[in-house]
């Protein structure tokens, strides 16, 4: 089962933007003070199953505007992610930015089915994006730590 919101406790930094989330206290921390594009924060192992993971991942779009960048990632989902559906897709406010929150099922390597939930805003042609990834029977009980998590990310020259 996932934290609580209220025990989202340590933050975690994408080094090369400055960009910051936080997540549980006892998640796994990869990429941290990395010259990395993602940053993986991982729940404890001991489910035997899929782990819960929460990914920002920072890319530099060059000269893509934000519909041409979703546009593509729309695109290009389907071809890297198992039988992937698109389940939701609206705008939303990504750290004080305009950007856009999608939900979706996909298959991870080995066949769990999941539930992936991203939020994501471009700001100064850098790409933000955090990915939040489940088992599907897992959601419900995910989604508000993940709520939290998106609503407390923090990127450079935003409004937080």
């Amino acid at each position: 089962m996932s934290p609580a919101p209220d025990q989202v406790a340590r933050t975690v930094t994408h080094q090369r933007s400055g960009a910051r989330f936080r997540v549980p206290a006892d998640w796994e921390v990869l990429g941290e003070g990395e010259p990395a594009d993602d940053v993986i924060a991982i729940e404890p192992d001991g489910s035997g199953g899929f782990r819960t993971n929460l990914v920002l991942t920072v890319v530099d779009n060059a000269d893509l505007d934000f519909a041409t960048w979703q546009d593509l990632t729309e695109r290009t989902l389907p071809g890297m992610l198992e039988d992937y559906l698109l389940l939701d897709r609206a705008r939303a406010q990504v750290a004080g930015h305009p950007g856009g929150r999608r939900l979706a099922h996909h298959l991870a390597p080995g066949g769990a089915a999941v539930t992936m939930e991203q939020w994501f805003t471009l700001v100064d042609g850098v790409g933000y994006t955090l990915t939040a990834t489940c088992a599907d029977d897992r959601y419900d009980a995910s989604a508000d730590l993940w709520a939290a998590v998106a609503e407390d990310l923090t990127i450079p020259g935003g409004a937080r």
